[in-house]
């Protein structure tokens, strides 16, 4: 059982889109009550890779992972993360919760297309299977516990921004984002109509859909 205060009962959501270069990726950050910079990140038109992480580095630690990626050229970013473990037992919440867990988690934005990969994800020991997710998926795990998968917002300026996987502890605020790309289509892509998942509303001014929930509802106590 994992207990809490009234204080950290977070709400983990992808962390909003500000401006930035027309290409950027982080593999994983956070910000609230629990703080971790974009780590690794770029911009522009370089790459960066780190072999392991323990963060935050203070304290007790809510993610680890191993091989952290980074990659950004005009028109494409990606950032993946592989070994990934969020320890929501660090966190001092006030219900179970159950921890994280993925072999591999990638995000890539090409010409401003979003797609997403996430390999052997489990919660509290039990597989969730994502296959073919639409964008801003919504998959309800526990009580206090939500996932949104394949966040894909449209940024000022024409640029998309992908998010692999966003935790949201539903409560206040507080945000934990696993793999994130964004980017602008390339000078001379040729133009794709509009697509948007089944039974999906487009929202006005271009805003992404409504979250899509996903069927079904796993029981997982942590």
């Amino acid at each position: 059982m994992l207990a809490c205060t009234t204080a950290a009962c977070l709400a983990f959501t992808a962390t909003p889109a500000v401006a930035a270069p027309a290409e950027s990726a982080y593999a994983v950050a956070a910000a609230g009550l629990v703080a971790i910079p974009r780590t690794p990140s770029v911009s522009g038109a370089r790459k960066e890779s780190l072999a392991s992480v323990t963060l935050p580095t203070s304290g007790p630690s809510l993610v680890s992972a191993k091989a952290l990626n980074a990659d950004v050229k005009s028109g494409h970013a990606q950032s993946s993360v592989t070994g990934l473990t969020l320890n929501l037992a660090t966190l001092p919440v006030a219900a179970t919760l159950p921890g994280l867990s993925a072999d591999a988690i990638r995000a890539e934005c090409q010409n401003g297309k979003g797609t997403v990969s996430i390999a052997n994800l489990k919660v509290g020991g039990k597989a969730v299977k994502l296959d073919q997710v639409p964008p801003n998926t919504t998959v309800p795990l526990a009580p206090l516990l939500e996932l949104v998968v394949n966040k894909q917002t449209k940024n000022t300026g024409g640029t998309l921004t992908v998010t692999a996987v966003s935790a949201k502890l539903l409560g206040q605020t507080q945000t934990l984002d696993i793999a994130s790309a964004t980017c602008a289509k390339s000078p001379g892509a040729t133009p794709e109509p509009p697509t948007k998942p089944s039974g999906d509303k487009p929202q006005p001014g271009g805003k992404a859909p409504k979250p899509t929930p996903v069927p079904g509802h796993l029981d997982v106590t942590g």
